[in-house]
């Protein structure tokens, strides 16, 4: 399936993944966010964070970022980087590195609804070039993090949003879950990332239009 995706790629064609579930398994986001909020790095409740995604996942990545105001970037990378290499280093799924390899020819994207800080070390282990990580962002002012948020949120059709500011109409596109749809749509070439007992309502969509789904 993979190496089908792949032969008619041609150099310099554009790939972008989403992160969470699709390179790695589990929220990156989430999980730094319980484990910062934890450790008092940033003034907030991780359930606050529950009940605002109950209402509005979209909303709740926003706010993901909105409680890091003030911080500053080269110590949230810092956390970030030991946060990854702890906890989600081992969570990279085993195809991801072999498939990467088999696109060094085209210009490799993330697009994440996560934290762009959170998300960066992913693309570090990985071999992806920071400047080709797409997160929810803010404004950073005397190296330290503004907490206004940089809309669209890279969700939904907000990943369309972004990956056009940036000039990316993606050859292919991987993704894990309906807020992926959009950017899979905009690709033209689609592939779903999925658990085997997956029944979610992007495999359904994927499998109801012929997109390869992978089981991981």
């Amino acid at each position: 399936m993979l190496d089908a995706l792949v032969a008619d790629l041609q150099a310099g064609e554009r790939v972008v993944f989403d992160a969470d579930g699709t390179l790695w398994r589990g929220d990156v986001g989430e999980d730094f966010l319980r484990w910062a909020l934890h450790r008092k790095l940033f003034a907030a409740r991780y359930a606050t964070y529950e009940a605002i995604h109950s209402e509005d996942p979209v909303r709740a990545y926003a706010w993901a970022v909105e409680v890091m105001a003030g911080a500053r970037e080269d110590e949230l990378l810092s956390h970030s980087r030991a946060f990854f290499a702890e906890r989600f280093a081992g969570r990279i799924f085993p195809w991801v590195r072999p498939f990467l390899a088999k696109l060094h020819a085209q210009e490799v994207w993330i697009c994440s609804a996560s934290p762009r800080w959170v998300v960066l070390p992913g693309a570090e282990a990985l071999g992806i070039d920071a400047e080709h990580v797409i997160g929810v962002s803010c404004e950073v002012s005397a190296g330290r993090l503004s907490g206004k948020v940089e809309l669209p949120v890279p969700a939904g059709s907000g990943k369309v949003a972004w990956l056009k500011k940036r000039g990316v109409k993606p050859a292919l596109a991987a993704g894990n879950g309906d807020l992926d749809r959009d950017m899979l749509e905009f690709a033209r070439k689609q592939l779903v990332i999925a658990p085997p007992d997956s029944a979610n309502a992007l495999v359904r969509y994927a499998r109801a239009h012929r997109w390869p789904v992978l089981l991981a």
